[in-house]
């Protein structure tokens, strides 16, 4: 494999372009802001209420939490590495 020259070209950053962007700041905080949420509620008012579930429906809610969990999960790692 060939390196390219380390004297030839200046690395432009783009991930550190766009999340110091003004346009991005948005976007960033709109998705954490929806991760903090889902985390209160879970955590919180989701778990009392989760509670008073029968076994099956308890079970189910159980599974979409982690599903919801996992998914904006994926929305803040991609958030972080834009």
């Amino acid at each position: 494999m060939n390196e390219p020259s380390k004297g030839s070209a200046k690395t432009v950053k783009l991930a550190e372009r766009r999340v110091f962007s003004q346009s991005f700041k948005p976007l960033y905080q709109e998705g954490m802001g929806l991760v903090e949420q889902a985390a209160e509620y879970l955590d919180g008012k989701g778990r009392a209420e989760a509670k008073k579930l029968s076994r099956l429906a308890a079970t189910l809610y159980a599974a979409e939490s982690m599903r919801l969990t996992t998914r904006l999960m994926q929305v803040a790692s991609w958030l972080l590495l834009q």
